[in-house]
């Protein structure tokens, strides 16, 4: 397959089929990035080219034999996907013995096992340090290859046992035209998502396919123009409610950001960028109420909050500072 099938990051999927070529692939790898923005596809494209059954190395993975499809689909043997059982929550102490467990049987199919584990910043301590354990000695034959959003919001013991491959995000041009050539959108409809996405070729998929993704950015945008009547006390209550979906919470925060920056363009007369097009009068009424110097802190703090909020903090109290400066 071209490119493994992924979007962008040319450089880095050479990096690693030459690794695996050489068998000189490391047997810790961490990849991060922001939700969606194609740490799973990348893993699942380097499992694939580790377990396919092509004779010639350079031409794995191939995608078309059965352990390629199989480990598409997360059903190979050899393969362990270890994902949170609770969205918000990391993953458990358990899983992580039952995939120390598996990973200590001898493959069944292929010359390697392959973990691939999620989300590993939610991990608690105990389950951190019982992954710590197995990066130290990992069996010769096995992989583990490590999903974060931020490096540094892990135990540097973990981040200095793997290769670290940080996954930025994709220019609009990128995924625009992959939208183009690979699903057929029309132009305008491509360039839309793709500065909706925020560079996460993830994001712009699923809102082609799912129209709940937009509807969630669309009632984003009611809360944050709603939040502009509440008081105090009724934002304190809002914040409560949604420190409790915490899951939620980092989309949100990108939605609310992209709706400043639209008020931003509207403030400076640049229009052509608007993300919520539906929602036009609503912003271009508040960009007329409140001055640039205001936008700007409102971009500024909620940019604070989403780092914040990468970092562990508190969550309800992220959110009631963040609704101290929010505009009335």
């Amino acid at each position: 397959m071209e490119n493994w099938g992924i979007v962008g990051y040319n450089w880095l999927v050479q990096q690693l089929q030459n690794a695996v070529v050489e068998g000189v692939l490391s047997q810790s790898l961490l990849i991060t990035g922001p939700e969606s923005v194609g740490k799973h596809t990348l893993a699942l494209a380097l499992a694939q080219a580790l377990l396919c059954e092509a004779v010639i190395p350079s031409q794995r993975p191939c995608g078309k034999c059965s352990a390629c499809r199989r480990t598409a689909s997360g059903v190979h043997p050899d393969l362990r996907l270890v994902e949170p059982e609770t969205p918000g929550r990391g993953v458990k102490i358990e899983q992580v013995r039952e995939m120390e467990r598996f990973l200590s049987l001898t493959p069944n199919e292929s010359a390697h096992k392959i973990a691939v584990i999620a989300d590993v910043e939610l991990m608690n301590s105990n389950a951190g340090n019982a992954l710590l354990k197995t990066l130290e000695e990992p069996p010769a034959y096995a992989y583990l290859i490590l999903l974060a959003t931020d490096a540094d919001t892990l135990l540097p013991t973990i981040v200095s046992r793997s290769q670290h491959f940080p996954l930025r995000p994709l220019d609009d041009a990128t995924i625009a035209h992959a939208l183009m050539e690979r699903w057929g959108v029309e132009e305008a409809q491509a360039w839309r998502l793709a500065r909706l996405s925020g560079g996460r070729m993830g994001w712009a998929v699923r809102a082609l396919t799912d129209p709940t993704h937009l509807q969630a950015m669309e009632a984003a945008l009611e809360k944050l123009l709603a939040l502009l009547q509440m008081d105090l006390p009724a934002r304190f209550e809002l914040a409560q409610t949604l420190a409790q979906n915490s899951a939620d919470l980092p989309q949100l925060l990108e939605y609310w950001r992209l709706g400043w920056r639209d008020v931003l363009l509207l403030q400076q007369a640049n229009p052509q960028e608007l993300m919520f097009l539906e929602q036009r009068a609503a912003l271009e009424a508040l960009a007329a109420r409140l001055d640039v110097a205001s936008t700007m802190r409102m971009l500024r703090t909620l940019t604070a909050t989403q780092a914040d909020l990468l970092r562990n903090a508190n969550t309800r109290l992220l959110l009631e500072t963040l609704f101290l400066d929010w505009p009335e």
